[in-house]
């Protein structure tokens, strides 16, 4: 039940950010560049926007204005996040009909899958001693995980008591 309504959750939100919303009474534009984030340098600004209604991940040089498409499929690429070293963007996608963490290798464009689990692994932040922290309803409830950028170590971080699910 918990994970139906949490789906549900999900995809309005997705719903919301595609169409527009309307949590200040008015209907709002729709999604276009979102969740910006600076580049360890501070040269380069990461983001995702819509492209043929999906997200996908951009990465802008501030210096020239000149904007690069990351990321090009048909499924949901969000949430970057840089390495300390600004060679790597881990992001959240719905690659495989799953929520799962992804790192990018800037200078190959290739991306290496770095979470498995069927539950929704979301919001990655990378860490200044070079693991991959995220949230994680791997448990049935959301905790925060942390993982090597090469899928090791995985570690959960919280634990929420029976009394506070």
């Amino acid at each position: 039940m918990r994970r139906g309504v949490e789906s549900i959750v999900l995809g309005l939100a997705v719903l919301v950010a595609v169409g527009g919303c309307s949590f200040f009474g008015r209907e709002e534009p729709a999604l276009t560049n979102w969740e910006p984030v600076l580049s360890p340098d501070g040269t380069r600004l990461a983001f995702e926007s819509l492209v043929d209604k999906h997200l996908e991940l951009f990465v802008c040089n501030l210096a020239t204005g000149s904007t690069e498409q990351l990321t090009e499929n048909k499924d949901e690429d969000w949430a970057p996040a840089w390495s300390p070293d600004g060679a790597r963007i881990a992001f959240a996608s719905s690659r495989g009909d799953n929520n799962d963490i992804y790192v990018l290798d800037l200078s190959t464009r290739e991306a290496a899958r770095v979470t498995t689990d069927p539950g929704d692994d979301i919001n990655p932040s990378w860490g200044s001693d070079g693991r991959i922290y995220f949230n994680s309803n791997r448990s049935g409830v959301w905790e925060i995980y942390a993982v090597g950028p090469d899928a090791s170590g995985l570690t959960k971080l919280t634990e929420t008591s029976a009394k506070d699910k």
